[in-house]
């Protein structure tokens, strides 16, 4: 008979599937074994898989053996000569609008939630749509509006580390890592030249987002949790409430901190009408400013996503009466973008826009006024106008005056004493229309 370190070569042609208490999927090689002197399951198992780890899954395939560490010279044993662990499929969890699957060389096909990605595979987004690929149990990945990737590797360790590549070849990707009582996975995302691998804190979470402009930089931004970013021979440690951007010839930049969350103007808003602007302050260092308006509270299904705002403000349009949910973001000069704002709500009722600017009326105060017997209104040393404006969809944003083209000024009180000159009053709604009514004094 013939011995390799005590080990009887007899592999069963056919390898067996064992599930761990984990849930891990094992394929297993099943060999029989001979004892010799000084043998342990504990140590037989680390000699053939390199770990002791598993020995309780060789002592239940010999349920005959009771004591583990006390074997008969001689004795048959059935063991686990290899063990590959089954890597877990990526699994579509949520999928909006038009996103597309790859699952042969060039059928494109519609996703579905439920939809298993495998090695090789891909998952595109389209015009408002946005895609969850779950990684495994602790680890998602989130595609924006237009955005494709390409599952280049999936596989698990024996420790149970799922690790896996995905290729980035559009548009951006959050991973997202949920503390769970398990393995962690290792994910590193492809992106041009550029290779960054993701990793959580040491509870477990983090949030990391990467992906490519148009220009074909690379742009790594670490909400929560770390990333090592990999280009051109260097490398950078980007931390939480950091990012890099990587040029598509040159080495990552060094790490900056990213924008805060821009306040919202209101956090709640409530609209008869379809036109309205929603407003934020700005965030110092800001080039730019992200808005996503989606039709659900986890702003999966998006509504609106517009990017390149250089003002605080932007007018909707064009869109039916609902509930929306709303979130901005400042975008930094060198083109990362930082965290979001808070989730604004906005009731529509009607999506009706509103076109009209606010109503004035302007009364002339009996005291100071005297009316001739033609019926002509003259203006005394005390003569003064009663003022008020309205507007009844938007609302009234401001109320204003002025004399012979001077700078408006707000409108103090509801009355405006009367001198020589151009008398110009200004109303101006919430969408920022205005109305004018003039009057020569002399």
């Amino acid at each position: 008979m013939i011995r390799a370190m005590g080990l009887v070569l007899c592999l069963w042609a056919a390898a067996a599937t064992a599930q761990s208490r984990t849930g891990v999927q094992y394929e297993d090689e099943i060999t029989t074994y001979t004892v010799v002197q000084g043998d342990t399951i504990r140590g037989l198992t680390k000699r053939m898989l390199g770990s002791a780890d598993f020995w309780e899954a060789n002592w239940r395939l010999n349920p005959t053996v009771a004591d583990p560490d006390l074997l008969r010279i001689g004795q048959q044993l059935r063991l686990i000569a290899s063990r590959k662990v089954i890597a877990e499929r990526a699994r579509i969890e949520a999928a909006t609008n038009r996103t597309e699957k790859l699952l042969t060389q060039s059928d494109w096909s519609r996703a579905e939630i439920g939809d298993e990605i495998s090695q090789g595979n891909a998952v595109r987004t389209r015009a408002r749509s946005t895609a969850i690929l779950r990684f495994n149990a602790s680890s998602t990945l989130h595609l924006g509006e237009y955005s494709q990737v390409f599952l280049t590797r999936k596989e698990t360790t024996l420790r149970g580390i799922d690790r896996g590549s995905v290729e980035i070849t559009e548009g951006d990707v959050d991973v997202v890592f949920a503390a769970l009582n398990r393995a962690a996975a290792e994910i590193e995302l492809i992106s041009g030249a550029s290779t960054v691998l993701a990793k959580p804190d040491s509870a477990g979470e983090g949030q990391i987002r990467t992906g490519r402009s148009e220009q074909g930089d690379t742009r790594v931004m670490v909400y929560n949790g770390a990333s090592t970013v990999s280009a051109a021979g260097e490398s950078v440690m980007v931390a939480t409430g950091m990012g890099t951007s990587v040029p598509v010839s040159g080495p990552p930049t060094p790490p900056e901190p990213l924008l805060p969350s821009p306040e919202l103007a209101a956090e709640s808003l409530n609209w008869n009408y379809g036109n309205g602007h929603i407003r934020w302050a700005s965030v110092s260092g800001g080039n730019r400013y992200i808005l996503e308006l989606c039709n659900d509270a986890q702003c999966q299904d998006l509504a609106l996503r517009q990017v390149d705002i250089e003002s605080t403000s932007w007018q909707l349009g064009d869109l039916p009466a609902q509930t929306y949910y709303y979130r901005v973001s400042a975008v930094s000069v060198s083109g990362l973008q930082g965290y979001q704002s808070a989730l604004g709500v906005l009731e529509m009722t009607d999506a009706t826009p509103d076109l009209d600017p606010p109503m004035i009326v302007a009364l002339p105060l009996d005291a100071g006024f005297h009316r001739t017997s033609e019926g002509q209104l003259i203006a005394g040393p005390n003569a003064a106008l009663s003022i008020s404006a309205s507007d009844e969809r938007s609302g009234l944003a401001r109320l204003e005056q002025r004399y012979d083209q001077e700078p408006f000024s707000p409108l103090v009180g509801d009355r405006v004493v009367l001198r020589a000159g151009v008398l110009e009053i200004r109303a101006t709604d919430l969408l920022d229309q205005s109305s004018t009514i003039q009057y020569q004094i002399k």
